[in-house]
């Protein structure tokens, strides 16, 4: 099997992930922080050093603001819901996935708050001369995506990030695609809110996310329930991260999540470099076919790359790459249909190709091969 669809989640782990999980099941299986037990209090502790590498890497000032969520939908939907402000109004993008644009179109709906959506200028990046315009007296927060998770182009973070600082505006960054594939610094870029997936660029497991909360925001709990602290209180402690982890956490996917962070901060240059390497390789030999339409710019080496064959449904090219060539590709919208309304492929769809670190160059020249294949077969 050739797997190319590392944007929906890494096929391959490094062997310290597996390691940690297994772990997390086994010598470390114990409610963190819930007893008085040296097992509770052994998996409390292995989780806080997970939020303290988190902290580190991402720049997110202290370790209590780095919240574990169910994913980074989860992550998504608090830093929205959990910041609503009544009679408000927030910037979004077209390029934004259904985990953003949902809940504050809910919000919409509901007449909490009004919503204003950007199609940038350049279909490669999301600038601040995009955001700037659209700024209301009562516009309280910005939402961009770092990279689409369509075609890999990149907002520019860091001057975004300084306009809203000067407009004293929430900035929530969705960094699903970037956390791991690009250094990122909240305090350096003047990020506010950033929700991460763990399952994707940071190598860890399926069911863990994490949003990082800057100092100066405050974000309301949108879950209720036991945290093993203040117990006696019926109102929902003020305390974080407790306050907005209710339940038991994920313990065996955090310490996954952890050693995934340990793996790229040891070899963070060299999956940069690499996916840079393998994503110009892709869209090069792509553009050199007759009938294949490429979405991803050359400006854009973020390991995400679309195309389209001539005026052919996606999925009928993926199902076709997938029978004949086990090469998994993603096709059809990809939860962002308004950056499919950017693109004009709404009813078409796009193929995705996504790459990882562990991908390689015989990954891509497979693919290309598929495609060649296909289009010889359609005789197109």
């Amino acid at each position: 099997m050739i797997y190319l669809d590392n944007s929906a989640t890494t096929a391959i782990k490094p062997k310290s992930v597996i390691t940690n999980v297994v772990k997390g099941l086994t010598n470390l299986s114990a409610n963190p922080g819930r007893s008085g037990h040296k097992a509770s209090l052994a998996a409390a502790i292995k989780v806080g050093e997970v939020r303290e590498k988190i902290c580190r890497m991402f720049g997110v000032g202290t370790a209590e603001n780095v919240i574990f969520t169910l994913n980074c939908t989860d992550a998504l939907n608090l830093a929205i819901l959990g910041t609503a402000k009544e009679g408000g109004h927030v910037i979004a993008t077209a390029f934004e996935h259904n985990s953003t644009l949902r809940p504050l179109f809910e919000l919409e709906r509901k007449g909490i708050i009004s919503v204003s959506i950007i199609n940038p200028k350049d279909p490669s990046k999301i600038t601040k001369e995009d955001i700037a315009p659209l700024i209301r007296p009562n516009t309280y927060m910005v939402c961009t995506v770092h990279i689409s998770n369509v075609d890999g182009a990149e907002t520019e973070v860091e001057e975004i990030g300084s306009l809203c600082k000067k407009h004293k505006l929430i900035y929530l960054v969705d960094a699903a695609q970037s956390g791991g594939h690009k250094v990122i610094n909240m305090q350096k870029q003047n990020i506010s809110l950033l929700a991460l997936a763990g399952h994707k660029g940071l190598f860890g497991p399926m069911g863990i996310g994490v949003l990082a909360i800057g100092p100066d925001v405050l974000v309301n709990p949108i879950r209720f329930g036991g945290t093993g602290t203040s117990s006696s209180n019926l109102l929902q402690p003020s305390e974080i991260p407790e306050r907005y982890e209710s339940g038991t956490i994920a313990l065996p996917n955090i310490l996954g999540l952890g050693a995934g962070i340990d793996f790229i901060s040891k070899n963070q240059q060299e999956i940069e470099k690499k996916i840079k390497y393998l994503t110009k390789l892709m869209i090069n030999e792509l553009k050199n076919i007759k009938n294949v339409k490429v979405y991803t710019s050359l400006n854009n080496l973020n390991g995400v790359v679309a195309f389209n064959i001539s005026n052919i449904d996606s999925t009928i090219v993926s199902e076709y790459l997938n029978d004949k060539f086990e090469i998994c590709v993603r096709s059809g919208l990809h939860c962002a249909p308004l950056k499919h309304e950017y693109l004009g492929t709404k009813e078409q769809g796009v193929i995705r190709a996504s790459l990882s670190y562990f991908s390689t160059e015989e990954d891509v020249r497979a693919l290309i091969y598929g495609i060649k294949d296909f289009i010889k077969s359609f005789d197109l």
